[in-house]
């Protein structure tokens, strides 16, 4: 195992509530509590300096030779300065022996070898190693092939809820194996590679935030819709997958149909203490585990084959208190667009009663004046509307507009008579 690190370009930014502050943490407890194993974070200490260094190159695979031409190379590493500068290459000889000698010693400084074998170019750290005549690097024949790639465990977290929001922060560390002796490298060169090619791992619908780290060696990390794939080099042996994401979720959960094109031998969750239930094909009763100082819920499945899926459902997840939602929509610009929303609807309907009865009024009026056929017709009309406002039946101003109207039409009526005309 090298203990390399391949990390994504979109990590987390740890200010906001729902991220994953305890990231590491949370990972050693897992540790710590048996869910994992994550051989990159075990360390050694240094050793006393020496002035030579031997060793062998060998190659893992049945039948696999070491290439006459092969190449190791010397690096000094700089902890304190973090860096890693080239000192010197050596071919290894036709036993696939090499050395290197005369080195000097200066403070902070160890050394590192390293394989030159292409794309996969494993390495030993000498600070990590007592006798330094005894060195050990193997390589491996490479394979495209996924069929010896299995995963040993999957574990998936939720250390934090924000009820407020409704997002879940989910950490998920996954075992592989490499149970073949060959290396698995993807050709890139293929032109009819696709994302089944390439170790891939799916995600909840919606994740976002995505963070990888891994103990493979160097290599890309590939976001796609639907999770991630990786062109890390996956040599013989066990390696953990480390990653973590923010997840939405609507109502009172989420479902996560997890997809197991390499079957798993252990699938566990773990849901805080009154976080809500999971439920899920072949799991086990729910058990309760401590993990610093929390309760989580736990369920487990075993022996998936590969090709497998797993229906989980997420259900009765926090809820945001009816004091947040108000708080929530006040803060938020969606409050105004109602507001305009209600004010435009209520002016319309005003304007809308104004023009029908100014409509009404005016269609009356016109029906009214030409039932006129004479001005005493006009001057009973007079009348009978002066006994109207007296008797409070009409408005006001409804009444002066009346009352001016007719006495205009009784004027201009044909067989009007200065003695007649209305008050």
């Amino acid at each position: 195992m090298n203990g390399h690190s391949s990390v994504i370009t979109k990590n987390i930014p740890l200010a906001w509530p729902v991220r994953l502050p305890g990231f590491f943490l949370i990972a050693t407890v897992l540790i710590s509590f048996g869910f994992v194993g994550f051989g990159g974070l075990s360390t050694v200490n240094a050793q006393s300096f020496q002035s030579e260094i031997k060793g062998v190159v060998v190659n893992g695979t049945e039948g696999g030779v070491v290439p006459t031409d092969f190449t190791v190379e010397l690096f000094s590493v700089d902890e304190a300065a973090n860096q890693i500068i080239e000192q010197v290459s050596t071919t290894v000889g036709a036993d696939g022996t090499f050395s290197f000698g005369n080195l000097i010693s200066s403070p902070g400084i160890t050394f590192r070898v390293v394989a030159d074998a292409g794309d996969y170019t494993p390495s030993v750290d000498l600070s990590g190693v007592e006798n330094w005549t005894n060195v050990r690097l193997t390589i491996y024949d490479e394979t495209t092939s996924l069929d010896d790639i299995s995963v040993t465990s999957y574990v998936m977290m939720i250390p934090t809820i924000d009820a407020r929001s409704r997002q879940a922060g989910i950490l998920t560390v996954i075992n592989i194996s490499n149970r073949g002796d060959r290396v698995w490298i993807p050709d890139l060169e293929d032109p009819g590679l696709t994302g089944l090619d390439l170790l891939r791992f799916n995600l909840p619908d919606g994740f976002s935030d995505l963070s990888v780290e891994s103990e493979l060696p160097s290599g890309n990390i590939l976001e796609i819709n639907t999770g991630f794939a990786m062109t890390n080099p996956v040599p013989p042996g066990d390696a953990a997958i480390l990653m973590s994401y923010i997840i939405s979720y609507e109502g009172d959960g989420f479902e996560f149909t997890l997809k197991l094109p390499y079957g798993a031998d252990q699938v566990r969750l773990l849901l805080p203490d009154g976080g809500g239930t999971i439920a899920g094909k072949g799991f086990g009763s729910i058990e309760s585990v401590v993990v610093t100082d929390s309760v989580f819920n736990s369920v487990e499945g075993d022996d998936y084959p590969a090709g497998d899926e797993i229906a989980i459902v997420f259900s009765g997840m926090p809820q945001p208190t009816p004091l947040q939602t108000l708080s929530d929509f006040f803060q938020g610009r969606t409050y105004v667009i109602v507001i305009i929303w209600v004010v435009g609807v209520a002016l319309l309907g005003i304007l809308g009663y104004a023009m029908y009865s100014s409509r009404k009024n005016a269609v009356r009026s016109s029906e009214r004046d030409d039932e006129f056929s004479s001005r005493a017709d006009i001057v009973a009309e007079i009348a009978s509307l002066d006994e109207e406002f007296e008797g409070g039946e009409v408005d006001e101003d409804q009444y002066r507009d009346r009352r001016d109207e007719l006495k205009r039409l009784a004027l201009e009526s044909e067989d009007a008579a200065p003695a007649q005309h209305p008050e």
